[in-house]
């Protein structure tokens, strides 16, 4: 094994260590689970890197393993990003169900929803690019998928940023509406008393004897 080698190597540890590391924390700390079909590429990706150092390797066995080794790394950055999409996602669409009967134009004093959709729409356009082009132009699919991270981190923070405003605003629903019900029920109850009272015959006679 060459210096070059050994550079490659620790390029791709370095890869390992300050890309996918960060992002598998990510993904577990969101979803409390961990990616499990990534441990076979994370075993394949050392499986090729140990096969450098068998004494016997010629530098085209080390070369062409190293490079089986860098297709897995890329090949478990791509997943790390399209598992952090898909649990954006979920976000996205939990949040949006939560704050349906929610006015979301009042918050941040009418900034926060036109940002909201301008994100929420382009990370599902990238991501509609990225599985069109992912057979074809796998470049620019990982650029794709990267970018769709990128957009779906800035829409979480936004989400989170406004919690406390939505949660109140929630509330305030919660309230208006039960108070709706509450005005409904007794007004329901009232017509049914004053038509109780109207349709009985001893009623109507102790009314017209206390008034005529």
């Amino acid at each position: 094994m060459n210096s070059l080698h050994s550079d490659k190597i620790s390029d791709l540890y370095n890869t390992y260590n300050e890309v996918i590391k960060p992002l598998i924390a990510l993904y577990e700390a969101r979803e409390e689970v961990f990616p499990i079909p990534l441990f076979n590429e994370i075993r394949a990706f050392n499986d090729h890197i140990a096969r450098c150092f068998i004494p016997s390797s010629s530098d085209y066995q080390i070369e062409n393993e190293l490079f089986r080794a860098e297709r897995h790394i890329n090949r478990i950055v791509l997943d790390c990003y399209k598992y952090l999409n898909v649990s954006f996602y979920v976000e996205v669409k939990s949040f949006e169900s939560r704050t349906k009967h929610v006015d979301l134009t009042v918050l941040d004093n009418g900034l926060f929803y036109p940002k909201f959709l301008e994100l929420k729409n382009n990370a599902v356009k990238l991501i509609r690019r990225a599985k069109k082009n992912e057979s074809l132009k796998l470049d620019e699919s990982f650029n794709d998928y990267q970018n769709a991270y990128n957009v779906y981190s800035e829409l979480s923070d936004l989400i989170n940023s406004r919690s406390s405003e939505v949660n109140w605003a929630r509330v305030r629903f919660s309230v208006f509406t039960l108070l709706k019900v509450m005005a409904w029920v007794v007004g329901a109850v009232l017509s049914g008393l004053i038509s109780l009272f109207l349709t009985c015959e001893e009623v109507k006679s102790i009314i017209i004897k206390i008034f005529y």
